[in-house]
């Protein structure tokens, strides 16, 4: 595609990185968007992580910047507004994935103890069926959808409880969910509206979705009790 911006200079180990992160998105999309143009968003949030990386959380730098990155492509390709209905939906989806996943890193790399590794690696996976669901309900409500999406193992959830569950919510949780999913905002739109850093709003963002699933009653494997 012609027009792209041209990326600011940056160490060679950089772009390359940068490079490889941009052909993980590039799967999402369709063949029309070029690698280059990723490129060049993704060198963006290359460069704020340089800024913004602080060694004494304990997060290697890369797991760092590849967060950054990715988001950063995420940002750049909410221009596209030819990208079909499909694409959009996965790149929203893996957004909010990677969301949920910069705070669960930081909390890996805290040399965790194997039980509690198990732990979070549980919470994770149910915590993670919950972002599928709102993101579901989140269309859903825009798209007048079925209100029903299937969890892993083929339960069936009401997308209608999980948008009550939402306005349940304290009002700053309930405003990032809204914003996220209802609304479709940016994760730099629902940072700026809420006065967060993206780094809180990760960490929000979380700790609103394991609220959000323990409302819900799903527990910690992803999947709901037997019996409802």
């Amino acid at each position: 595609m012609s027009g792209a911006p041209q990326p600011p200079s940056l160490e060679a180990e950089d772009v390359e990185f940068v490079r490889s992160v941009a052909r993980s998105v590039c799967r999402l999309l369709p063949p029309k968007v070029e690698l280059d143009e990723l490129v060049s968003y993704g060198v963006l949030g290359m460069i704020e992580a340089r800024q913004r990386f602080d060694s004494s959380r304990g997060v290697p730098f890369r797991t760092f910047a590849w967060y950054r990155v990715r988001g950063a492509i995420y940002d750049g390709l909410r221009e596209l507004s030819w990208l079909p209905v499909n694409a959009y939906k996965r790149l929203r989806a893996a957004e909010r994935t990677d969301l949920y996943m910069e705070t669960l890193a930081e909390t890996a790399y805290g040399n965790p103890t194997r039980s509690v590794a198990t732990k979070l690696v549980g919470e994770a996976v149910a915590d993670l069926s919950v972002v599928y669901l709102t993101t579901e309900a989140g269309a859903a409500a825009r798209e007048a959808a079925p209100e029903a999406a299937s969890l892993p193992g083929e339960e069936v959830c009401d997308l209608g409880r999980v948008l009550d569950e939402i306005e349940k919510l304290p009002e700053q949780e309930r405003t990032l969910l809204r914003r996220l999913y209802l609304e479709d905002a940016s994760l730099s739109e629902a940072g700026k509206d809420l006065g967060l850093s993206r780094s809180w709003l990760c960490r929000l963002h979380a700790s609103t979705i394991r609220k959000l699933r323990k409302r819900l009653g799903i527990p910690d494997d992803g999947l709901p009790p037997p019996g409802d």
